[in-house]
């Protein structure tokens, strides 16, 4: 399969480079602008209402190759993540048996843990229970004949889950393009509805609530950059049939701290607005809760009986520390009970990893990390992204850390070198008059959406399916999308 993918991807970078490419960049912005794929671009003196500071999405301008046989088991897969998340956030013991020392040593996961305590002593229960998932993966090169490549899982995510949208107009570009230049191509791109998933299931959520004149609050970041993915969110949903009397309202924590009020009986209001939903895109971050104003308007957004997409016990079952979980067998029987096949799938794709103490402790664990140190990831075991650590000084950090004490927050997961393919990119950031279209080599991380919503532990609304393709250039360990390190891509199957 390797050699076929990489023979395509060259066989598409020649043909673009044959096209007039001042005309195609000038085309990608026409198109970005068009559509709504923009982000916000923060500089040192940002003025938020400066409208030169919106730009398009970094994207590439072909999609990559991806195993077909890769991809659809990870769509398969989504269906036991889906149990994994939910069988956590509704056994509160069993989450713990995984928190515990984290708790001990992560004042943000112990606040977290301590509000769902106070969650559980009042007098009245949530509407209902929502999650939107995303589960990011990364193809593993191997040196078998019988196996080119296979999924290793990197991170599931049940808050903030973003580009959702952009994911579903890049794969919009992507065909477009490919009917330009290779129309017989188009078939092996998949059908993309990641954006309909966001959508459909925060709609179902406001139905379900059943308040027509309710609102959904979408609660963003006070330097929110992602702004085309939200936007493009809210008027998916004011276009729904039967959503003439469904208002969104984009606000901050400052903002719910100024206008937002609870009732004895739990019901939330922004002004004199009731809330049917409240959407986190934000509260993911300690960096988000710089005061304690903020933290209580987060109790009191959690203290209602709206619907929170996530709510605190599905956000907590997003954890990183739960992945590290995946390699006791022990632990995935008690979630799975009986379904060996599920318990069989998450073995699969899970990479080998270790605690700090195992890494230390194991003489060839360790020696490893000293002979080898850029081949294995330093992670945090909670939610959150930019936090990943590799490199020649990796023993002197893990030192540092037992040092603080600070094992419990981090475990250290072997390196995934994925199939790297040269694409051309289309960069939103530029830097020493360097193109707008260039040249990478990249290698890609794949999320497969799904969802949920519940009530009294049942879930009562499940979707599977859509993806987001990030590419990245292979020298960088992680690849931000809104520092332009990254960019939107999207698969073509072979």
């Amino acid at each position: 399969m390797e050699d076929d993918a990489t023979a395509l991807n060259t066989s598409l970078k020649n043909i673009v480079y044959k096209l007039d490419l001042n005309k195609l960049n000038a085309e990608c912005q026409r198109w970005a602008f068009a559509n709504g794929f923009v982000q916000y671009y923060f500089t040192q003196n940002d003025d938020l209402n400066n409208d030169s500071n919106v730009i398009p999405y970094p994207f590439t301008i072909y999609p990559s190759p991806y195993s077909r046989n890769e991809y659809e088991k990870a769509c398969q897969i989504q269906y036991g993540i889906n149990k994994l998340i939910h069988r956590l956030a509704i056994d509160i013991n069993l989450m713990d048996s995984v928190f515990q020392n984290l708790i001990e040593c992560d004042p943000f996961i112990r606040r977290l843990r301590n509000i769902y305590n106070h969650i559980q002593q009042l007098p009245y229960k949530n509407v209902a229970e929502t999650c939107i998932i995303r589960t990011d993966y990364m193809l593993q090169q191997m040196n078998t004949l019988t196996d080119k490549t296979k999924l290793r899982l990197i991170e599931i995510n049940t808050i903030s889950i973003g580009l959702g949208a952009a994911a579903k107009l890049m794969h919009s570009w992507h065909k477009k393009f490919l009917t330009q230049i290779r129309p017989d191509l188009v078939s092996q791109l998949p059908e993309n509805e990641s954006h309909d998933i966001i959508i459909d299931t925060l709609f179902e959520s406001w139905k379900i609530y059943n308040k027509p004149k309710a609102i959904i609050l979408l609660i963003k970041t006070e330097r929110e950059f992602n702004i085309g993915d939200q936007m493009l969110i809210e008027q998916g949903l004011l276009l729904r049939e039967s959503s003439s009397s469904l208002l969104v309202k984009q606000v901050t924590f400052i903002d719910v701290c100024q206008n937002c009020s609870l009732n004895p009986e739990g019901i939330l209001y922004f002004n004199d607005f009731e809330v049917a939903v409240v959407y986190y895109r934000s509260a993911y971050d300690p960096k988000h809760f710089y005061n304690e104003k903020i933290w209580q308007a987060y109790i009191m957004l959690e203290s209602s009986r709206a619907i929170k997409c996530p709510s605190l016990r599905y956000h907590l079952a997003g954890m990183k520390c739960f992945q590290l979980a995946l390699m006791n067998k022990t632990f995935l029987k008690e979630v799975f009970q009986e379904n060996e096949q599920y318990i069989k799938d998450l073995q699969d794709i899970t990479e080998e990893m270790f605690t700090i103490d195992q890494a230390v402790n194991d003489p060839l664990v360790l020696q490893r990390i000293l002979d080898t140190p850029e081949s294995f990831y330093l992670k945090q075991s909670r939610e959150g992204g930019g936090n990943v650590y590799c490199g020649s000084k990796l023993k002197e950090r893990i030192d540092q850390i037992i040092t603080d004490k600070q094992s419990n927050r981090y475990f250290l997961m072997s390196r995934i070198y994925a199939p790297i393919y040269s694409s051309l990119i289309r960069s939103s950031i530029t830097k020493n008059n360097e193109n707008s279209l260039c040249e990478k080599e990249i290698n890609g991380e794949l999320g497969i959406f799904g969802s949920l919503i519940s009530q009294n532990d049942t879930v009562i609304y499940e979707r599977m399916g859509g993806s987001l393709f990030r590419s990245k250039p292979t020298i960088n360990i992680e690849g931000g999308i809104a520092s332009g390190q990254g960019f939107i891509d999207s698969i073509l199957l072979v």
